[in-house]
């Protein structure tokens, strides 16, 4: 009866018809098929924009009108009432009740403005949008976020390339000020983006300037000397003001991380407190812990 009433114009059967003619109710009517045995060829929908309006209208009113919270077995009657995918219906469906763009559709409505369609045409393939101002919206959207020019693959740094670069590093790198640096680079790589070669630049200048114990105490010595201006403490370990308040804070940070106390330190330590010693007479007491341990 099913392959009796398939409407080849719609595509699907028209379930309603006989629903009645079986005097049930619809979606009883619907559990009692096997698509295993049916003739008409099941339709594969993946994409938003190979549904027509009427059909979107139609899967989004039969889902509304039968079902509260769809599950899975819901979905296949879905899919035997709309004669599709029952994949395809619930991907479908859920652009319909959040309408987004999709990649296959920002790339049939580009077409579409591109043979002249007004947006008010276009809203009507798409209604599922509400209004063809919020289509549009949507596609710019979509266009800011994704942009409509594929994303260059990034290429790989050659031994070859990063030799060279190295060698400009050398010759023109000075720290805080890689603009001369940059303009080499640029011309040696004409090909490479400004933003690869900056990226290859600061991999290899954080790899050759790895903080070593002797850098960490000489930081340490000048802060005792010029207080924590970071500017002068940079010039003289030839770095920026930055670097130079980095590897203070990494050295504090490594220096409270080893000094731990022993018993006898803080035996020290409770009688300074029960007397009323200041941090910097038991530091000097205890003689391993500054003045901020204790």
């Amino acid at each position: 009866m099913a392959d009796q009433a398939y409407d080849e114009q719609r595509g699907r059967c028209d379930w309603e018809s006989i629903a009645r003619d079986m005097d049930m109710p619809l979606i009883e009517c619907l559990q009692l098929v096997d698509s295993s045995l049916s003739t008409v060829p099941v339709r594969s929908l993946p994409n938003i924009t190979d549904w027509s309006a009427d059909e979107l209208l139609t899967l989004k009113s039969f889902v509304t009108e039968h079902f509260s919270a769809v599950t899975v077995n819901e979905w296949r009657l879905v899919g035997v009432y709309m004669n599709v995918e029952h994949n395809d219906c619930f991907m479908a469906y859920g652009i319909c009740t959040f309408p987004r763009i999709t990649p296959d559709l920002y790339e049939a409505i580009t077409q579409h403005r591109n043979n002249g369609l007004k947006w008010k045409d276009i809203f009507e393939k798409y209604p599922i949008f509400g209004s063809a101002s919020v289509l549009c919206k949507a596609y710019r959207r979509f266009k800011k976020s994704n942009g409509s020019k594929p994303k260059a693959t990034p290429t790989k740094w050659s031994d070859a390339d990063t030799c060279k670069l190295k060698e400009l590093i050398q010759m023109y790198y000075k720290p805080g000020n890689r603009r001369e640096l940059l303009s080499q680079a640029q011309k040696a790589f004409p090909h490479r983006s400004k933003e690869s070669i900056l990226g290859k630049i600061k991999r290899i200048t954080c790899k050759s300037s790895s903080i070593t114990n002797d850098v960490m105490d000489r930081v340490n010595k000048l802060v005792d000397v010029y207080g924590k201006d970071w500017e002068r403490i940079g010039h003289e370990i030839d770095g920026t003001a930055r670097r130079a308040q980095r590897i203070w804070t990494q050295h504090q940070k490594r220096q409270n991380a080893t000094l731990a106390w022993a018993d006898d330190e803080l035996d020290i330590l409770r009688k300074c407190i029960r007397d009323g010693v200041g941090v910097t007479e038991a530091s000097q007491l205890i003689g391993t812990k500054p003045p901020h341990m204790c």
